[in-house]
């Protein structure tokens, strides 16, 4: 059984209390969309990815982030932030007790679930950790690279003891050695500009596209870097609104309204952009965008669901795909929930802090936006 350390757990339900309402209120001010009545044709609830995230016990019981990689011998490493373990009873409560880590992996292989951490002593601890002990990460996506596996991490810190005291302070990037899975470095990576890259990364032609958010100005803005395929390390170029600079201030908007995590992914012919429709506060709703390019420019935005579980109370957020899993042309896509002002409502209801699974129909996506073209 895995202890608990009650003061971390404390805190660590502060920061995240408090990031889950900076991402929420980020647009407080914006007229709210009407919702595409169709949307029920696009996507449904995936059941057998939403029972494989009822766990139990050992290791993994609840978290957010949900984003994966696929590895090169058929695994999938799930990168999860603040991450709940222990025990959860047949009527969904939790102990009191249960330990909680800012972060933490679990590799997938079929239907087997493994829960990577570190320990101290006795202590489950972070997978990731800064050097720094007021210091803590959050993992954006990863890509493999050769015989590692490259890991961007947020990292954020405590500026005093309430629910707002603290911020994001930088990018770093982990290197993970394959198939083993251990961890072998964490250097940083490029922040000078303020923006938290890294939230999504893709492959195409001959570079990584690396996918970032900026949250100084509402609604947030997508911004995108790229490097060479092989060296995710850089040097990076930045792209400008009509160019690439290798100057990191010359990054523009590829697009506006997006959430602080989203998910880009290229099918066929187009690059579609997943993420909760960040124009809105307290947005339940997951709209898709496509273009002919990775920067853009995005037709859209197309309603693709509505999560259900949301009220008053419960949130939806994180959007993020997973194409290794895709089936006929229907993607998997998750969101994760939580609970906006009330920590110990993760205790009596662990059905909240679980990820959520649909499928989307891409097919139907494309014919809804080629229909808009016409």
């Amino acid at each position: 059984m895995l202890k608990a350390n009650s003061n971390i757990r404390c805190r660590s339900f502060t920061a995240l209390l408090g990031f889950l309402l900076v991402l929420l209120f980020s647009a407080c001010c914006l007229q709210v969309p009407v919702p595409d009545s169709g949307h029920q044709q696009i996507s449904a609830p995936a059941s057998g990815f939403n029972r494989l995230f009822e766990r139990r016990g050992d290791g993994w019981t609840g978290g957010d982030g949900t984003v994966s990689v696929l590895l090169p011998d058929g695994r999938t490493v799930w990168l999860f932030g603040d991450t709940l373990l222990g025990s959860v009873s047949a009527d969904d409560t939790r102990p009191v007790d249960t330990p909680f880590v800012r972060n933490s992996l679990m590799v997938q292989n079929g239907a087997l679930m493994e829960t990577r951490l570190r320990f101290a002593g006795e202590e489950p601890a972070a997978f990731f950790a800064p050097s720094s002990a007021d210091q803590w990460f959050w993992p954006g996506h990863g890509i493999v690279d050769g015989d590692q596996l490259g890991i961007f991490l947020h990292r954020f810190e405590l500026t005093g003891s309430g629910l707002w005291d603290w911020r994001w302070v930088g990018n770093d990037l982990a290197s993970v050695s394959l198939p083993s899975l251990a961890l072998t470095g964490i250097q940083p990576a490029p922040s000078e500009n303020g923006i938290m890259y890294g939230v999504c990364l893709l492959k195409a032609d001959a570079y990584v596209y690396i996918y970032g958010t900026a949250d100084r100005n509402h609604p947030k803005e997508a911004h995108l870097a790229r490097a060479p395929a092989g060296r995710i390390h850089g040097p990076w170029s930045y792209f400008s609104g009509s160019s690439w600079s290798d100057q990191p201030t010359a990054s523009r908007s590829i697009l506006d309204g997006v959430s602080t995590q989203y998910s880009v992914i290229q099918a066929g012919r187009y690059f579609y952009l997943f993420t909760m429709d960040g124009r809105t506060a307290f947005s339940n709703i997951i709209v898709v965008y496509r273009a002919a390019e990775p920067h853009g420019p995005w037709q859209g935005p197309l309603t693709v669901y509505q999560a259900p579980e949301t009220n008053t109370r419960v949130a939806a957020y994180n959007p993020f795909a997973h194409p290794q899993f895709s089936e006929d042309n229907h993607l998997l896509l998750s969101y994760n929930l939580n609970h906006i002002s009330d920590p110990n409502a993760l205790y009596r209801d662990a059905s909240i802090y679980r990820p959520r699974f649909i499928r989307v129909d891409l097919s139907e996506v494309d014919r809804r936006f080629d229909t808009d073209r016409k």
